[in-house]
């Protein structure tokens, strides 16, 4: 009883509400129109015709068809909200018959109604901005919109003969005089929801969300207002579309029908009726806002207007929209029952990271920021030591990562043949090296990215799969991992766990940038212009240096020679660096704790860094920049690029067959023109000099720096040798240990140069033999006889 009593007030108190809300209304809608034709903007440009007024001056704009939609941003109405209240309008007062404290509190209300019931005031200030609307400019170019003006001035003849005749005349409807949409863009402080929080009080109302978008359908024409013609009475009917589905007029509505008493004959005239863009997207939510062992969900969202095709699958972005129900056939909604379909009526999109060609609010001042920097000296090592800060050292490989964000330009030949400008680049190493916490970097900087393993991706998820739509029954493409990065970065981490029959799907496009399909019926070839970065474990696990770097890869040559970098990062014992690793990672951990609340005042990250790294929408803006340049071959570098290829043709040929550390082929020439071209591109130079194939060359040797660091990788290395020198080091360390040495901690140094424990307490068998070492009674502990000399 108590619950049913409650449900009833709350009810009550629903209808209360909506009540006061009617009554509002006529205030509200005179209130609109004057916001329309008086706001005005101080802090933009005035406008030549109208000042400050900024929604008059959009006006204009869209009467000459420069904009498409007029934006009411909430913010403006906020404004001028707090300007009426402390003086309201008498003349809005005396035609609402309203007194004036009346008056303040539907404007203090107002925009709380507006963001709850946000399609009634779509249609406001619609009629508001169509009251408003003035003529078009005298020197309007009315070039593609002759035929349309001659048909709204036909009607309006029409409409006034009608009139004039004293018969009743059915008005033009304001879709069809006006090629302008209205929308509404969120206060700044609004606030953002998760979809799992969208509850029945949101339907009707301005929501703002944070969503991934997974799948976009084609843009397809929508009808607004449908024209039909009477071949009896030759009247103009119109018949304006409110949902997603209408049922076509059967009699005609004219007067001359009507008095003779005849259906007349109604002819559908596609020509004259208003059509709109059409598209729906389906996004998900964000993966950070799922809950520990939830499934994402999924919602339609309808885009119209000039938002259409806004988006690609793989954005993030923030949705502001109308929560709607789907209106569905009746047939349908029966055999449905009580079930509702929701959709958003998209108003803004926001990107999260916006693209290189994509222009921002804040574009001018990072600009700025950006010239500052290169002016001020060396840009491209901080801006290189700025991916990922957190990670100690991979100076050369964060190095290697800028370039790989920045690239190279795409050559078109006269005969059509492409040459590409992107980097791939693979990192092969042990585990624990942050090759994975890199690729996630690069996807954070990189405005268009997709991340995936390898075990978790197949062959057709990472280029396309051919599916059939459940709603209108087509067959269509849907893309992978690879398409979806077109134009961006694609990080493929485990790459080494991947099938061998799906890792020869990215061959094509690796070299080609394209997919070529032949599945159901549907052939066809997919851009596909991404750049490949991968991280993989050696063969077993961790790099054996016994075995040649070939082997420890352990990838087909053919695929190995797409790769312009390959990076063997190999965790090799050093004293002095295993310090300055263990301090800086203890600095970041014990500076900041649990979010921003965690952070300690009086230690700022330019400490922790040694340097003031620049933040993503900085990087994003550098590489926008550094794109702009199409760097050229100086004449005097290409007789040291020649030599130099030679010359790493003849040191492979040299080597012995199981010491190669790569494949060099002609692929590598190609690899050397583009980190060059790349490396001009980040000095922002238009041609390409010494400096930077000095720099390509040092990144490629550098490449294999950790290889060579490696002891046991020289060939003719005693693994005798290896442990002597593991157990004088340590002895050295241990000052106040007498010499004595555990040999637990000897047989985990040597598991790092890829030594088991029976090798490591062989050796020592074999040196006790010899009389250089002994150990404890426990044989816990291990020193020497006689001192290791430094």
């Amino acid at each position: 009883m108590a619950a049913n009593s409650m449900r009833e007030n709350a009810s009550k108190n629903n209808l209360v509400r909506a009540r006061e809300c009617v009554r509002r209304f006529p205030e509200l809608k005179a209130l609109c129109r004057k916001f329309v034709s008086t706001y005005e903007k101080r802090t933009e440009a005035p406008d030549p015709k109208y000042g400050f007024k900024k929604y008059k001056a959009l006006l204009q704009q869209a009467v000459n068809q420069r904009v498409e939609t007029i934006l009411i941003d909430l913010n403006d109405l906020e404004e001028f909200c707090k300007q009426e209240i402390m003086e309201p309008d008498d003349n809005i007062a005396l035609a609402c018959s309203i007194p004036k404290i009346q008056l303040q509190q539907s404007i203090e209300n107002w925009l709380q109604d507006i963001e709850t019931n946000a399609l009634r005031f779509t249609k406001y200030f619609y009629e508001a901005c169509d009251a408003e609307a003035p003529d078009r400019d005298e020197g309007f170019d009315a070039e593609g919109s002759l035929a349309k003006d001659v048909i709204m001035k036909w009607r309006q003849n029409m409409v006034q003969q009608q009139r004039d005749s004293g018969a009743e005349a059915s008005g033009i409807p304001l879709r069809l005089k006006n090629d302008f949409d209205v929308r509404f863009k969120p206060r700044s402080g609004c606030k953002t929801l998760r979809m799992r929080e969208l509850r029945a009080g949101y339907v009707g109302a301005l929501v703002q969300l944070d969503c991934m978008v997974v799948r976009t359908s084609q843009v397809k024409p929508r009808v607004e207002v449908v024209t039909y013609h009477c071949e009896v009475c030759q009247a103009e009917v119109f018949h304006t579309v409110e949902g997603e589905r209408f049922t076509p007029l059967k009699e005609c509505p004219g007067q001359k029908c009507k008095d003779n008493k005849q259906a007349g004959k109604l002819r559908q005239n596609t020509r004259t009726s208003k059509f709109g863009k059409y598209q729906e997207i389906r996004v998900t939510e964000m993966s950070e806002h799922v809950p520990v062992g939830g499934v994402p969900r999924s919602m339609k969202v309808v885009l119209s207007g000039d938002v259409a095709r806004s988006v690609l699958p793989g954005d993030a972005i923030t949705l502001t929209g109308i929560y709607r129900p789907a209106e569905l056939p009746w047939l349908q909604a029966r055999s449905r029952g009580t079930m509702q379909d929701m959709y958003i009526d998209a108003h803004s999109i926001k990107k999260h990271k916006s693209g290189y060609n994509e222009q921002t609010e804040d574009q001018d001042e990072i600009s700025r920021q950006v010239d500052e920097a290169f002016r001020s000296g060396n840009l491209y090592d901080n801006a290189a030591r700025s991916i990922a800060p957190e990670i100690f050292g991979h100076e050369d490989v964060k190095k290697a990562l800028l370039l790989v964000l920045i690239g190279s330009f795409t050559k078109t030949m006269k005969d059509g043949m492409k040459i590409r400008g992107d980097i791939h680049t693979l990192f092969m190493g042990d585990p624990g090296v942050a090759k994975s916490q890199l690729l996630k970097q690069v996807c954070n900087i990189a405005p268009r990215s997709v991340y995936t393993t390898g075990k978790g991706s197949s062959g057709v998820g990472l280029t396309a799969s051919v599916n059939r739509d459940n709603a209108t029954g087509e067959v269509t493409l849907e893309g992978g991992a690879l398409v979806l990065a077109d134009m961006g970065i694609c990080c493929i981490d485990e790459f080494d766990k991947m099938e061998e029959s799906d890792r020869t799907a990215i061959h094509e496009v690796m070299e080609q940038q394209s997919v070529s399909l032949a599945k159901a019926g549907i052939t066809t070839t997919l851009n596909c212009r991404t750049t490949v970065l991968a991280a993989a474990n050696p063969q077993f696990g961790r790099y054996n240096p016994y075995k040649s770097p070939v082997e420890n890869v352990n990838l087909p040559p053919a695929l190995l020679s797409r790769f312009d970098l390959l990076f063997l990062l190999l965790d090799t014992v050093d004293a002095e660096k295993d310090k300055n690793l263990a301090l800086h990672v203890c600095k970041v951990h014990t500076t900041f704790g649990g979010g921003e609340a965690g952070k300690k005042e009086d230690v700022s990250t330019d400490d922790i860094y040694q340097f003031k790294a620049f933040g993503a929408n900085f990087m994003r803006s550098y590489v926008r920049k550094a794109k702009s340049f199409e760097p050229l071959i100086d004449d005097e570098l290409q007789r040291d690029i020649v030599e130099e290829y030679v010359n790493l043709r003849d040191e492979e040929k040299s080597e012995a067959r199981d010491s190669r550390k790569s494949y060099t082929t002609p692929r590598t020439l190609l690899a050397i023109l583009r980190l060059s071209q790349a490396h001009a591109r980040a000095r922002f130079s238009p041609k390409v000099e010494r400096e930077d194939f000095n720099e390509a060359i040092r990144l490629m040797k550098a490449s294999k720096e950790s290889v060579a660091q490696a002891k046991p990788a020289q060939r003719g290395t005693n693994p005798l040798d290896i442990v002597f020198d593991i157990i004088a080091d340590l002895s050295k360390r241990e000052k106040d240990s007498d010499g004595w040495v555990d040999i637990s901690l000897a047989v985990s140094m040597a598991g790092h140069k890829a030594m088991s424990p029976e090798h490591v307490m062989e050796a020592i068998e074999n040196w006790e033999g010899l009389s250089v070492l002994i150990r404890n009674p426990e044989q816990t502990r291990v020193k020497f006889v006689v001192p290791a000399s430094g």
